[in-house]
């Protein structure tokens, strides 16, 4: 026989031998764990005494409908629900990684000894234009891009500058990851990327 979730409507084959003389038989759905009965189908229906508990294994058909896409949990929906209302608190920015933030410290240069924060996921590095300003004759007009992804990575790529990007000293042609208290030098200036957790703070 056929058993199906009255909850999910997962189907589920179970041999109805096994009811033996018992009037119903107790069964546990293993996609959603709701837990409900189902009447011996060999015997008359009366009123059943306590039934056993079974957990059943999941029954695929070769044709029939498809099983219900798994419901998200509780705690993606409430990470996602926190996300949205810290966006709308003006405490998260669309597009960035929640819980993180990201600061850029001038180490040299004529801005050294000062500190921005990143405010988006992608921030252009230059001389007199862009979202962080060296005023760094040796740096370029767009000298070069962060780039911060949702999984909490920055990339850094050169935007075909004069001087280069200089990462671990190195010239790069390509994006480079960079991590926490990593330096980077862009014309005679040079930053260092910090990424600090945030997920202690909590709205009340």
């Amino acid at each position: 026989m056929i058993v199906v979730c009255p909850a999910c409507q997962a189907r589920f084959q179970y041999d109805d031998n096994r009811f033996g003389a018992a009037r119903a038989k107790r069964f546990k759905c293993p996609k959603c764990s709701h837990v409900f009965e189902v009447l011996n189908p060999g015997l008359s229906p009366v009123m059943p005494p306590e039934p056993e508990e079974v957990v059943m294994a999941p029954f695929l058909p070769q044709d029939g409908p498809t099983p219900p896409a798994p419901v998200p949990s509780a705690r993606t929906t409430a990470k996602r629900d926190r996300e949205a209302m810290l966006v709308a608190a003006g405490l998260q920015v669309p597009g960035m990684p929640p819980g993180l933030k990201f600061t850029l410290a001038f180490l040299s240069g004529p801005q050294a000894s000062t500190v921005q924060v990143l405010e988006g996921p992608r921030t252009i590095i230059g001389r007199e234009e862009g979202d962080v300003v060296t005023r760094d004759p040796e740096t370029s007009r767009r000298h070069a891009l962060l780039e911060i992804h949702r999984d909490g990575t920055v990339w850094i790529s050169d935007q075909e500058s004069t001087n280069g990007t200089l990462v671990n000293g190195e010239r790069i042609t390509a994006p480079v990851q960079l991590s926490s208290q990593q330096e980077f030098t862009c014309g005679n200036s040079t930053f260092m990327l910090l990424i600090r957790n945030t997920e202690e703070f909590q709205l009340h």
